[in-house]
């Protein structure tokens, strides 16, 4: 009786561990959407010279939290979203508002992915 007792107990820990993940990975994902956000947004209206440093914070940012998405999360999805990255940062330096759309929008689906894949679904358990 002790065995399972102590298995009930590892479990719940486990379960409880992974709700936390959840909750930790999506409001990290919501605020390097919410950096991105901002610079893609200031990008837009033209003001480049905002949206610059704006970027550099936020990849700064998104390479800050290698000790935790390095364990977390999957190493292509980390690489292809830091390439998502460099390219947003490649088109708004050269101040090319029609790639950079495209880049924001290839960031911004790598993020969302990252959120959905910690997300527990059906398709995830089975």
């Amino acid at each position: 009786m002790k065995k399972e007792i102590a298995a009930a107990i590892i479990l719940i820990a486990l379960f409880a561990g992974v709700m936390v993940n959840i909750k930790v990975s999506g409001n990290i994902i919501l605020s390097l959407e919410d950096d991105v956000t901002a610079a893609y947004e200031s990008a837009r209206n033209g003001d480049f010279d905002r949206a610059k440093p704006q970027l550099d914070a936020a990849i700064e940012h998104w390479m800050s939290l290698d000790g935790y998405t390095h364990i977390f999360m999957r190493h292509s999805e980390i690489n292809s979203t830091t390439e998502a990255y460099f390219q947003l940062k490649s088109d708004i330096y050269a101040e090319d508002i029609g790639a950079a759309e495209g880049s924001y929008s290839l960031l911004m689906a790598d993020l969302d992915s990252l959120m959905t894949m910690e997300q527990i679904s059906f398709g995830s358990i089975f």
